[in-house]
């Protein structure tokens, strides 16, 4: 018996001084308050440029204007990729809206002198975010040089073998363009 009342002693001991803790705090006398982090200001989206009105231009025509925070110095690119993107976009073709799975990018597609299968090139801009994503496929191999997952996927749904760097999708591209 003297165990139960024992036992409920300390319980309601143990409950006096957690509730005294805060009348402690009120007082001064207990630990610090946890000091909040300073609220800071939600950073604005940045504008993007309707980019729309460009399709139909060729990608080294759009970086040499509206488009020059595209180019491939602005991207990141080394030398040595600059060359790689640039051999295999030889033959350009003119820019174009690409939409689906919710997302929509201006694309820029090209070939390499020899044709699609010797290499191809993208470089595919969000309409609503402003982000790229640029990559080739040439006799070095297959690289992503600005990747972007959302746009990525967009390039495949648009593919009919689903790859970006689909010859086919190039010369769909190329057909479209001509036949307007």
């Amino acid at each position: 018996m003297h165990r139960i009342f024992l036992r409920t002693g300390f319980a309601a001991a143990a409950m006096l001084a957690l509730a005294s803790c805060d009348q402690l705090s009120a007082l001064g006398l207990g630990p610090p308050e946890a000091a909040s982090a300073p609220a800071s200001e939600p950073v604005a989206p940045q504008p993007v440029a309707d980019l729309r009105p460009l399709a139909g231009t060729v990608y080294f025509d759009f970086v040499g204007g509206a488009g020059a925070h595209y180019s491939p110095q602005e991207l990141g690119l080394t030398t040595a990729d600059r060359s790689r993107l640039e051999r295999a976009m030889a033959a350009p073709i003119v820019g174009r809206l690409e939409q689906g799975g919710g997302a929509e990018a201006l694309v820029f597609r090209g070939c390499a002198e020899g044709g699609c299968q010797v290499g191809t090139s993208v470089v595919a801009i969000d309409t609503a975010t402003g982000a790229a994503f640029a990559a080739v496929r040439d006799e070095e191999g297959t690289e992503v040089f600005a990747p972007n997952d959302r746009i990525e996927a967009l390039l495949r749904l648009n593919s009919p073998t689903r790859t970006w760097d689909d010859p086919a999708a190039v010369q769909t591209a190329s057909t479209d363009t001509a036949n307007p």
